[in-house]
């Protein structure tokens, strides 16, 4: 038996901080045990915090360490930057004027690079010796300058300089670091200059559109036609290709441009999704067999330890496949079902009996309670989805769920508050619940401060 994938591990995104230290663990020592060898850590969300018990745990488990960093949030802390270096609407205002998770910036506001590769060079000076591979992405999100310069151009070409800079500074400071930079959202079109990506030692292709119900390279997920579109940014591609179809496609086009290169990172758990299993196994096993066929050289999935235990089953099988073995899978009732109904995601269907295929009481609750997001939002559905999470804490991720309803809630004008703290505006206010948590000074509990504020929207809301 030969292992298929030279790189196999996990991307816990940016869900450190809803870990406690012993959740952490567990989950980092599992990684011996699925035979996975490489990790991506997020600086941004949470490594400060846990960075000796993940340097402890990976050093134990024989596990890689990529550091990652959102850098437009990160290298511009090392400046004395300015809100005019950040993106701009077409009317334009800005998306943001803070440093956040979604933080753009604008490739030809005036000084903008320079002080992205002035910050990008600070911060490769404090790396500790252990780090010996670091990943540089752009911000999550959509939000590309749509200035009047920007606007010209497909957002490939406004991001490109923003990775040469990064390059510019890994040679002048570590070039002794393997350096490494993603394909995501809205540039899945390679630049025309392609020197900053044919630098890197590796790139990692993000497959955040596609959907687990249905193989990559599928025609038949019909559920997502045309979305690719807005996925790709550019609007090129015809309404004929469905989210499965144009990831391989991609995959394949960026594989031919930078030959051994390219590694997979997907998104399992599906944070938007709260932790509801997806039931694509057939799917993910039918990827790997895909992807080797191409020399992918791994795949790290998307994982976290608040909500592992509906994946469990999953990341067994799929560790196995991974090192060579002959799975013989039989797809679930579940599976074939939404293949059948043709589903995006699971559970889209409100009105959809979940109780002939869940056994799980804890898990099929979740399910349920998620299912009714779009058909019922009322504020008891909130509070009761909200009080259940909280409630099995040690299997569900509360603080996830929590932050999603009531964000949502305010936003939409269902939800009302009334003589709220500081830090619970703070909260309602955040894009992404893991600013929040980690913009939380370094002297306070991460997870207490985040509990005490959810308990008090569940006291205060209306």
């Amino acid at each position: 038996m030969k292992e298929l994938f030279s790189i196999r591990g996990f991307n816990p995104c940016e869900s450190l901080l809803r870990h406690t230290p012993e959740q952490l663990r567990t989950f980092l020592r599992r990684m011996k045990k699925l035979n996975f060898n490489s990790i991506i850590i997020h600086y941004d969300y949470g490594w400060k915090r846990y960075k000796d018990l993940i340097l402890e745990e990976c050093r134990n488990a024989g596990v890689e360490i990529t550091l990652m960093t959102f850098g437009p949030r990160t290298f511009y802390r090392y400046t004395d930057w300015k809100k005019e270096f950040f993106a701009r609407k077409e009317d334009g205002t800005f998306f943001t004027e803070i440093l956040e998770c979604e933080t753009f910036p604008c490739r030809f506001a005036p000084g903008a690079i320079e002080a992205y590769e002035e910050g990008a060079a600070a911060w490769l000076r404090e790396l500790p010796p252990e780090i010996k591979r670091i990943h540089m992405r752009a911000a999550d999100g959509r939000d590309y300058c749509c200035c009047p310069r920007c606007r010209q151009m497909p957002c490939e070409e406004r991001w490109n300089p923003f990775i040469e800079a990064f390059v510019r500074a890994v040679h002048a400071v570590r070039p002794d670091l393997k350096m490494e930079t993603d394909v995501y959202t809205r540039r899945y079109d390679i630049p025309s200059d392609r020197s900053s990506f044919a630098a890197m030692d590796r790139i990692m292709f993000d497959t955040f559109p596609r959907t687990p119900t249905f193989p990559l390279g599928s025609t038949d997920d019909l559920c997502t036609r045309g979305h690719i579109r807005r996925a790709y940014g550019s609007g090129k591609e015809p309404e004929s290709l469905t989210a499965n179809s144009a990831m391989l496609q991609k995959i394949r086009e960026w594989n031919d441009a930078f030959p051994g290169k390219v590694y997979i990172h997907e998104n399992v758990m599906k944070q938007g999704y709260r932790g509801n299993f997806q039931y694509g196994t057939a799917s993910y096993l039918e990827d790997l067999k895909t992807l080797h066929s191409l020399g992918i050289s791994g795949i790290l999935f998307e994982a976290y330890e608040p909500g592992y235990g509906a994946f469990a089953e999953l990341f067994e099988t799929l560790s196995r496949a991974m090192m060579g073995e002959e799975i013989n899978y039989t797809p679930s009732a579940l599976e074939l079902l939404m293949r059948k109904k043709n589903m995006e995601w699971f559970c889209s269907d409100p009105d959809m009996d979940l109780t002939p295929y869940i056994s799980d009481p804890v898990l099929l609750k979740n399910q349920q309670f998620f299912q009714k997001r779009v058909s019922a939002p009322t504020l008891d559905w909130g509070r009761n989805y909200i009080n259940f999470a909280l409630e099995h804490s040690d299997r569900l991720d509360p603080f996830a769920i929590a932050f999603g309803i009531m964000r949502n809630g305010k936003l939409s004008g269902a939800f009302s508050f009334k003589n709220l703290s500081p830090e619970a505006e703070r909260f309602l206010r955040s894009r992404k619940l893991w600013d929040f948590m980690e913009d939380i000074p370094e002297d306070q509990d991460p997870r207490a401060v985040t509990r005490a504020v959810v308990d008090e929207l569940l006291q205060k809301v209306y």
